[in-house]
């Protein structure tokens, strides 16, 4: 009998403006190499920082890397809104820009996680990161909807 476990991560991107969806995506994304070895510390008995705190945007869109650690140009950061498990490995994190925030030219995603991400551009573990583009303007809402899931 083989047995795998894989871990995987999306993203549901919806864009509302007064109140009504305008666009709705789903992306895949790429866990960096960092936030892997922060897993495997669990099967060594050693202390997991990886708990997810924020998502970030950026204007970088430089190809993605497995090897990357920081947004190519952090222009935003905020704190989940909302974050359940939903099932069997399954966990779901919900992040709200609103309209006054991060207008700008989007291209990049990033989800920062453990005890020394903060409030701070460029702090913490990159757990992940997605290219997106959008020119965000000041009448849209943005739920970015974040899931994660360990997978047999």
């Amino acid at each position: 009998m083989t047995e795998a476990i894989e871990m995987q991560g999306y993203f549901e991107i919806e864009v509302k403006e007064n109140g009504k969806t305008k666009e709705k995506v789903k992306i895949k994304n790429l866990i960096m190499n960092n936030a892997l070895d922060e897993v495997l510390k669990s099967l060594q008995d050693l202390t997991v920082d990886i708990g997810i705190k924020y998502l970030a945007l950026g204007t970088s869109d430089t190809a993605n890397t497995n090897a990357l650690t920081q947004l190519g140009n952090e222009i935003f950061r905020t704190q989940f809104v909302d974050q359940d498990k939903v099932d069997i490995g399954e966990l779901r994190t919900i992040f709200t820009v609103l309209d006054s925030e991060a207008v700008a030219q989007i291209e990049e995603i990033g989800i920062f996680c453990g005890s020394s991400a903060t409030s701070s551009a460029n702090s913490g573990l990159m757990l992940s990161r997605i290219l997106w583009s959008r020119n965000k303007t000041n009448t849209e809402e943005i739920q970015f909807t974040r899931v994660d899931k360990v997978v047999r």
